[in-house]
């Protein structure tokens, strides 16, 4: 396996363990202790309280990987979620809804761990779908 090939792994792997079995100590596992999301250092610690916080907002909270590029030590990821909002997100109250929206990230990698993370999401469309009569199409991406 090449490095490209080994770095998506890690993304892979990472985005499976923390989200999809919901195992938020997948942080310590696979983020580096200085890990910075979108320019903020976090490290593990508090990135395991976003994935947590994350986590409970959304019952049951899929994760897809639509598409995922790598070069040298970047990969980038095209990603499908989906989720019953049971908690606070984005400042809306539990709305109940199935909400599905898609997000993009670049991850850096260095020794197996992701170093640093820049996300983009269409926030306006999430809040949309949790608002009073909304439906998931509005932030499904189509």
């Amino acid at each position: 396996m090449d490095v490209v090939d080994a770095n998506k792994e890690v993304v892979r792997s990472f985005y499976s363990e923390a989200i999809n079995s919901r195992d938020t100590y997948a942080c310590e596992r696979w983020l580096s202790r200085g890990f910075v999301h979108n320019g903020v250092k976090r490290g593990r610690e508090g990135q395991r309280e976003v994935v947590a916080s994350f986590l409970a907002a959304f019952e049951p909270l899929r994760h897809e990987i639509l598409l995922l590029l790598g070069e040298d030590d970047l990969v980038a990821a095209h990603q499908r979620w989906t989720g019953r909002q049971v908690g606070e997100f984005l400042g809306c109250v539990a709305s109940g809804r199935e909400i599905s929206f898609t997000s993009t990230a670049v991850l850096k990698i260095a020794g197996g761990e992701i170093v640093q993370a820049w996300d983009e999401m269409d926030s306006a469309a999430i809040v949309a779908q949790m608002a009073p009569g909304a439906t998931a199409e509005a932030g499904s991406g189509r």
